[in-house]
């Protein structure tokens, strides 16, 4: 079977910053090829777990809460946040890391994260990220090039 590379966005966009992985997504489909699916799981990502497939490799990208200048990107081996328990940076990461423990769902793949500004009620992106924005796509977009370039983790 051939491995197939999937984005997998996680977010509420009703959150302010919290919805920056859909935003970002939804921006890079039109400029990343084919050889990207995109789901787009908002914050119903247990549900994409069925589209993958043991030789997937997926990318999963979502919001960070950390210390890190907002805006900041981060990228994290898969493996490594399976096997390392404290490493709980976004609101849905323990989620989706405890779901894929839970399932010994044997995965290959990164967690992208994006650092927060501001989370709280809202539908837009606080100001600061929404400047930023452009500039979180391409980092985004880079690291991701990079990981289908690669193609094994």
């Amino acid at each position: 079977m051939d491995s197939k590379f999937k984005l997998i966005a996680i977010g509420n966009r009703f959150m302010k910053d919290d919805g920056i992985a859909i935003a970002v997504a939804e921006h890079l489909r039109g400029h990343i090829g084919a050889e990207l699916d995109f789901i787009i799981a908002e914050t119903d990502y247990q549900s994409c777990f069925y589209l993958i497939n043991e030789d997937d490799i997926i990318i999963i990208l979502d919001a960070l809460y950390t210390d890190a200048v907002p805006g900041c990107v981060q990228q994290f081996n898969l493996c490594n946040e399976i096997t390392n328990a404290s490493s709980n940076y976004t609101q849905h990461d323990m989620s989706v890391i405890e779901y894929l423990k839970i399932h010994r769902m044997a995965v290959k793949g990164y967690l992208i994260g994006i650092e927060v500004a501001e989370i709280g009620y809202g539908d837009k992106l606080s100001s600061f990220i929404s400047g930023r924005f452009n500039d979180i796509c391409m980092e985004v977009e880079y690291i991701i090039k990079n990981i289908l370039s690669e193609g094994i983790v």
